[in-house]
């Protein structure tokens, strides 16, 4: 999985947990292959695009119109989806900010 969804060495020890828990929701759901640029970022490695949102996050995920875009994509009315992975990041404490139709940023919710 982590070949389709490499995880950046500069994440935190936390945010590679959500990452591949993540990994994990999406593999489960059949939803791992991607053609529309989903890819995970370090929030410094966003920070440098000069990006606006996310910066101060644990993990970016950009998800493009890929097939992972209902479980952080309102707009494709996938709410069980949505609240599915929801639900699994709660245990971990963290939860899904999205910040632009094409990517969200996983935020520690304690």
């Amino acid at each position: 999985m982590t070949e389709k969804w490499p995880i950046p060495d500069e994440l935190s020890e936390r945010g590679t947990s959500v990452a591949r828990l993540i990994c994990d929701f999406l593999v489960e759901r059949g939803l791992e292959e991607h053609g529309g640029g989903g890819k995970f970022y370090s929030p410094a490695e966003w920070k440098a695009r000069d990006e606006r949102y996310g910066t101060d996050s644990l993990l970016v995920i950009t998800h493009d119109g890929g097939d992972h875009a209902a479980a952080f994509n309102p707009d494709y009315e996938d709410y069980a989806l949505m609240q599915a992975l929801s639900t699994r990041l709660a245990d971990s404490n963290v939860f899904v900010e999205q910040c632009t139709s094409w990517y969200s940023a996983v935020h520690d919710n304690s």
